[in-house]
């Protein structure tokens, strides 16, 4: 990777959650090229991969693909014993991954390990970067989220976990769109397991509006291709 471009990544990464205070026009949201979820050899437990791809083209207006990925952790990126620091595995996962797609693919890592920040005791997901950076990646910790075990196959719970995934990402995908505005419907902050199941898979209906006028989403949910 050049200088320049590490060091732009370098900077999208300082950017742990994309709330600016001003609310976005509608003109300044960038929707995703593409959406990708990338698997690591690592998370065994995937029954809940396909229903969430099948949600996900339901509203979304890009396209959206998994990937598998060779990617590994060293000591150094722990936060604890047990918890890996999701500022140092973002960064990471953005080199790894930086020669595919394009500067408008959002980009999404599924770990089964535990994750921490610096502010929090744990983190189910973050996002990294917004609508003005070539940079839009998101890291989503299963370890809580799997009705089962992550680092064991099963299908277990697999519509469950797919649900709580589901409301991560296109949460995520909303905010590196450039979507500002209050932590409401689908955009609240789940402080627990139990917030994330009980908090809306729906945006609000002005947030939905503003998506779908960027072309973020669908003006109607429907399969791909119908």
């Amino acid at each position: 990777m050049r200088g320049s471009a590490r060091d732009a990544l370098a900077a999208a990464l300082l950017v742990a959650s994309v709330m600016p205070s001003a609310a976005q026009s509608v003109g300044s949201l960038v929707a995703p090229a593409e959406v990708v979820l990338y698997l690591p050899a690592s998370l065994r437990s995937r029954d809940f991969v396909d229903p969430l791809v099948c949600a996900l083209r339901r509203v979304l207006v890009a396209p959206v693909r998994t990937q598998e990925l060779g990617i590994s952790f060293s000591r150094d990126m722990l936060a604890t014993r047990s918890q890996l620091d999701v500022d140092k595995v973002a960064h990471h996962f953005g080199k790894v991954a930086t020669d595919d797609g394009t500067p408008l693919s959002f980009k999404y890592l599924l770990l089964p390990y535990d994750l921490k920040s610096t502010s929090l005791n744990y983190v189910f997901a973050t996002s990294y970067g917004n609508q003005t950076t070539r940079y839009h990646i998101g890291v989503v910790s299963t370890s809580r989220l799997d009705v089962g075990n992550p680092r064991i196959a099963h299908q277990q719970g697999a519509m469950v976990t797919a649900m709580r995934v589901y409301k991560l990402v296109l949460k995520s995908i909303a905010r590196l769109a450039g979507l500002s505005g209050p932590e409401r419907c689908i955009l609240s902050f789940p402080r627990s397991l139990d917030e994330l199941d009980q908090k809306s898979a729906e945006f609000c209906a002005e947030d939905h509006e503003a998506l779908i006028a960027a072309g973020v989403l669908k003006a109607e949910e429907r399969d791909s291709g119908d």
